[in-house]
């Protein structure tokens, strides 16, 4: 079997939640050996989410599982002198430092860039955060909401007449996306091995911007369009019999036969208003049924899928995007697949410390070291 492409990459993880814990577990996922760095002080927040009405132990949680798969654990207390002084002898038997705290939090700690760069002059700091290392807002505490305001996403969101729409916490599009950039970003850096390192300054914010960029081309507009289109004669969602939604795109050159289908299923006469009578029909048929006609007529159409739906899709559909813990439990698989050298979830997110004498002794340290900077931590 080929190595997968960032086999021999050595990452130490202070990542945490989704935008730093996501981008390790890609890394990983690509054949990097990640160890999670923790203190019991400050273990990662995901260790305890858990879906709405279910609940997490600190070892199942499905968003911690998705986040830290492929990844070895230890714990180290970075707040100690013996644990800063522990990461830093780690840092130098290592390619990448990912983290994703508020800014000024590595300064205080004494880990800074330049710091990681007198244990390891090749060190790749990879810095993710709400917006960026230096400007106005770099200090502010932001969240997906606000990513999403400020990023221009929110604006594009949403009904016209009606306010802006957020992304919100079960979607946090700032956070997702920012893990496949910063990916490309570390193994850029990693494969062009400067002997000088690189400290990767990844802004979700900038981010978001560049991704709603077309948007931004006309810079007085402030209609929010919601699901028009002018490239359309008709685009939206209608909710069928069914209680499933189906959205509808339609083509102007396709209108006249969408016209002609609606009058041979509902008797309408000429000149009706095309969506009053496409909602109509559809809220009299399932939705499936719907779709499979417009789609015969040359006009785009799919239900709205709700999780369980898109779950039964798995090997129809897609493939990879979700995958399944040892234990059987569904977590989030991979965004992309490559055939010559396949990914797959090889191990389950690790315990808290789970591998922390390892990961010493694999850095020289003795066995009376280990012992003293264990005892050092809390019980």
């Amino acid at each position: 079997m080929n190595p997968r492409s960032l086999q021999g990459c050595r990452v130490l993880d202070l990542g945490i939640i989704t935008a730093g814990a996501a981008t390790s577990a890609l890394l990983a996922d690509l054949g990097a050996q990640v160890v999670k760095i923790e203190s019991d002080d400050y273990r990662d927040p995901f260790r305890i989410w858990a879906p709405s009405a279910t609940a997490a132990t600190p070892t199942s949680s499905p968003y911690f599982r998705s986040t830290n798969r492929n990844k070895r654990g230890a714990a180290i207390n970075l707040k100690q002198p013996d644990g800063r002084a522990a990461f830093l002898r780690l840092v130098a038997h290592y390619d990448v430092v990912v983290e994703n705290f508020r800014r000024g939090v590595l300064e205080r700690l004494g880990l800074s860039f330049a710091d990681l760069r007198r244990a390891n002059p090749k060190i790749i700091l990879a810095s993710i955060s709400s917006q960026g290392e230096d400007g106005p807002h770099s200090g502010h505490v932001s969240f997906g909401s606000t990513l999403d305001a400020m990023g221009g996403l929110a604006w594009l969101s949403g009904y016209a007449g009606g306010p802006p729409v957020l992304s919100g916490q079960d979607l946090n599009y700032p956070d997702q996306v920012v893990a496949l950039f910063a990916v490309g970003m570390i193994a850029t850096a990693w494969h062009q091995k400067s002997a000088e390192g690189a400290h990767l300054d990844i802004s979700q914010r900038e981010l978001v911007s560049f991704l709603c960029g077309e948007s931004f081309l006309t810079p007085n507009s402030t209609t929010r369009i919601s699901n028009a289109d002018p490239d359309f004669a008709l685009q939206s969602c209608f909710l069928a019999a069914d209680g499933i939604w189906l959205a509808v795109s339609v083509p102007v050159a396709q209108v006249s036969s969408l016209r002609g289908l609606l009058v041979l299923e509902l008797g309408l006469d000429p000149g009706f208003d095309l969506g009053a009578g496409l909602g109509q029909w559809v809220k009299q048929v399932p939705a499936e049924q719907s779709a499979i006609a417009l789609r015969d007529h040359g006009i785009p159409a799919a239900c709205a899928n709700d999780g369980a739906a898109a779950m039964a899709e798995q090997g129809v559909s897609w493939l990879w995007a979700m995958q399944q813990a040892s234990d059987g439990v569904p977590i989030k698989g991979f965004p992309f697949q490559l055939a010559a050298m396949p990914l797959a979830i090889d191990c389950d997110a690790p315990e808290f410390g789970a591998d922390t004498v390892a990961v010493l002794r694999e850095a020289g340290y003795s066995t009376r070291e280990i012992d003293r900077l264990l005892a050092s931590l809390p019980d």
